[in-house]
């Protein structure tokens, strides 16, 4: 018995001196990678924000620099733009543990990002030994070779991403719901290098390959566009350059490891360009975490504020506006137009009573010209029904600028909407004398004439308007139901292409000219080629709202099965329902699109 309690004594003290050595040897351990974290200076010249979080990280880190605080701690200098320190903190979290990739990873993007470029490609290299299927880290490293010359490896990655099945590419990680996959950008990368190295034709064949599968990718319509205006066709360059324009700017690839940065900045500035990428990538739900991240973690900042109001309206959701709308309005009283932008997205949503709070300061505003302000009194009249403050502002403005066009002009027109023909005639007279070039003078005479009961004489004022600024859409739409119920085929068509001439990008032009297009009853003035153009055009410009891309997608099928691309035809007959039913569009409307399908499917079936 003595013999068995002596030999499980010593064995609890083994235990306990290999327990006590094992916490001494890693308590050492750390000690030592603790010493070698980088110090926090200059924390006065920043964000309370910021101070705050390094601080608690570095001390966590500092209380225990384990893998994973020692990365989290370079994110976090990483996403704030301190490089130097952000770097020190990778490269202890991978010394620590070489087979946590991910530093390696982020160590790579800081190297690419600094142009780094040889050490970029170590370290996507150690990222790539263990995650070979980490594309994102292949497609940079392709790029790093590109930065320092060697073209043969950055071709031989680009074409074994590009020829890859986009099915690898499904990010599950992320709120982006907007993005190309990794090989649309392989592509568009090797078009980039055959024109830089006088490949011309095999650069051109790449992109309408690449726009072929991917209608909506504007980054090839532009390089097209640079490439035809190299070959010397203007034409065919304003053409893809028009094309360009409809859609988003370039973007770069999604990264969900990249993004992850952005919950570990206090930095204004990373934040909002985060934020304004993901609002230009039309990735909203994306955009919307991260305002809402912004106004809890940097709430002193008014741009972010900014940033967020207008997201909630635009999403809809302007009832979220209401706790920052005061401290908006403060931080922003000297800017008038993002007051008035802002009022107005207030007014167009409902809320008139904040809407109202941004016109009354934007009144106060001393800066702005009198032709920007004389439109408050239009603004008070119309938005928000004050129809007597609307008068009376615009009473004071004609006292200070008795002779500015701006001013009459807005007078006159706030006569009529007041029904006050006289004082409208009297404002017009004078304009005419001050200003006798004045466009709106026609449009003026137009609106006069019609309230007279003078249709004919109002189209004829009208066409001169349009000649002379062919984008006012009050105009257009009068002068093209004018012109469908008077069967005038040859002037609508007209009408569409001038304004289009001049507005190439315009949704609703697109639109209306494709319908036009395709449903004209004089069918020798129908073109299913261009009406396929400028339907698909409306449908994927990312101006387009719902109605529009409805509306484009009906005349785009139609278009198809015309040119009897039967399959095409369906697919966007379908999508078109799918679309209309989630925007819960009139039933009598979806009925209508189904029985379009129908007929399709009935005359595929029949052949």
């Amino acid at each position: 018995m003595n013999r068995k309690n002596k030999f499980f004594n010593i064995s609890f003290i083994v235990v306990v001196v290999l327990a006590l050595l094992y916490f001494l040897i890693n308590n050492y351990i750390d000690s030592q990678y603790a010493k070698q974290l980088p110090e926090i200076s200059g924390l006065n010249e920043t964000s309370i924000s910021f101070q705050k979080y390094i601080t608690k990280t570095n001390d966590k880190t500092l209380s225990k620099p384990s893998v994973n605080n020692l990365g989290k701690l370079g994110m976090v200098y990483h996403a704030n733009n301190y490089f130097k320190e952000a770097e020190v903190c990778y490269q202890l979290a991978i010394e620590r543990d070489p087979k946590e990739w991910k530093w390696s990873y982020y160590l790579g993007c800081l190297k690419r990002e600094l142009g780094d470029s040889e050490n970029a490609i170590k370290n996507f290299d150690n990222v790539l030994a263990i995650q070979p299927n980490l594309y994102m880290a292949l497609y940079y490293k392709a790029d790093a070779y590109s930065q320092i010359g060697k073209s043969d490896k950055f071709l031989q990655i680009l074409k074994k991403l590009s020829g890859m099945n986009k099915k690898y590419f499904v990010l599950n990680d992320t709120k982006r719901r907007s993005y190309f996959p990794l090989p649309v950008y392989a592509s568009l990368e090797l078009a980039k290098f055959y024109v830089s190295v006088g490949k011309i034709n095999l650069a051109e064949k790449q992109l309408k390959i690449l726009i072929s599968s991917n209608i909506s990718f504007g980054p090839a319509y532009k390089q097209l566009s640079v490439l035809h205006a190299e070959k010397g066709d203007k034409k065919l360059s304003k053409y893809y350059s028009d094309r360009s324009k409809d859609l988003e700017d370039y973007v770069p690839p999604a990264d969900p490891l990249l993004d992850k940065l952005c919950f570990y900045s206090r930095s204004e500035t990373y934040l909002l360009k985060q934020i304004e990428d993901a609002i230009r990538s039309s990735n909203l739900l994306w955009a919307l975490d991260l305002v809402n991240f912004g106004l809890k973690n940097v709430p002193e900042s008014k741009y972010i504020v900014s940033k967020a109001i207008r997201l909630y309206i635009s999403m809809n959701m302007a009832r979220r506006t209401l706790p920052y709308i005061e401290n908006h309005i403060e931080a922003f009283q000297d800017d008038y137009k993002e007051l008035i932008d802002v009022g107005k997205g207030l007014s167009n949503s409902g809320l008139k009573s904040s809407a109202k709070k941004y016109f009354l300061t934007a009144e106060k505003s001393k800066s702005e010209k009198p032709e920007t302000k004389s439109r408050l009194a239009g603004i008070f009249f119309e938005r928000l029904g004050m129809k007597e403050k609307g008068l009376s502002l615009m009473n004071e403005f004609l006292e200070q600028y008795p002779n500015n066009p701006a001013v009459l002009g807005g007078a006159t027109f706030l006569s009529i909407q007041s029904g006050d023909m006289v004082k409208a005639n009297k404002y017009l007279s004078k304009l005419k004398r001050v200003d006798s070039n004045n466009p709106r003078i026609n449009l003026f005479n137009g609106i006069l004439a019609k309230n007279a009961g003078n249709e004919k004489e109002a189209i004829v004022y009208y066409e001169k308007a349009f000649n002379d600024v062919p984008d006012q859409v009050f105009i257009i739409n009068y002068l093209s139901d004018y012109y469908k119920n008077n069967k005038m085929w040859k002037k609508l068509a007209d009408l569409y292409e001038a304004a289009l001439e001049f507005s190439p990008n315009n949704p609703i032009l697109q639109e209306g000219y494709g319908s036009f297009l395709i449903n004209c009853p004089d069918k020798s003035m129908r073109n299913s080629k261009q009406a396929r153009e400028f339907s698909e055009r409306a449908l994927i410009n990312f101006r387009s709202d719902i109605q529009t891309q409805v509306a484009a997608g009906k005349s785009l099928a139609m278009s198809y099965f015309q040119l009897n691309e039967k399959g095409k035809a369906l697919y966007y007959i379908h999508k078109t329902i799918g679309v209309a039913k989630s925007a819960r569009f009139p039933k009598e409307y979806i009925s209508n699109l189904e029985a379009m399908l129908s007929k399709f499917q009935r005359i595929v079936n029949s052949n």
